[in-house]
């Protein structure tokens, strides 16, 4: 089953993943809680949050940064956004790196999660574990069901 930032079945699991679907307007609900397609939207579902503690942090750090990169894919914080957005993977062309709205359709998704056919070569951060902790995959995952805004 798939959690949520704070450890309860996510609200847009569905049946498959042990959870109900909820489909959620944008906008305002609870109290004044923001949501955004179905997201809950706290700081981690926001780009900067994903940027910083996922890409520069642990991606570019160790290997997605520079000239060098591999597979050409930089993760620096200035290159980041306009080189996964709606851009296709150099090892799945006909998956893009982050399609938005669509998570389990992103293969920069594809990468870190624990398992998924269509996804080549080893899973990231390479020579890992301990691989991204669930909570940073969530918040990836939330922030591309988002949409992937640049916030």
């Amino acid at each position: 089953m798939d959690l949520d930032l704070d450890g309860r079945p996510r609200r847009d699991a569905g049946p498959e993943d042990g959870g109900a679907q909820v489909v959620v307007d944008a906008g305002v609900r609870d109290g004044g809680a923001e949501v955004d397609a179905g997201v809950m939207i706290d700081e981690r579902t926001r780009y900067t949050w994903v940027q910083k503690n996922i890409f520069t942090q642990v991606c570019a750090a160790y290997c997605h940064r520079g000239a060098s990169a591999p597979k050409g894919l930089q993760l620096d914080a200035n290159l980041a956004y306009q080189r996964t957005v709606g851009r296709p993977s150099v090892e799945v062309p006909e998956l893009l790196l982050i399609k938005p709205g669509e998570p389990t359709n992103s293969y920069l998704y594809l990468k870190v999660i624990s398992s998924d056919p269509r996804r080549v070569g080893e899973r990231m951060p390479l020579d890992e574990p301990p691989y991204l902790p669930p909570e940073k995959i969530e918040a990836l995952r939330a922030w591309i069901a988002r949409g992937a805004p640049r916030d």
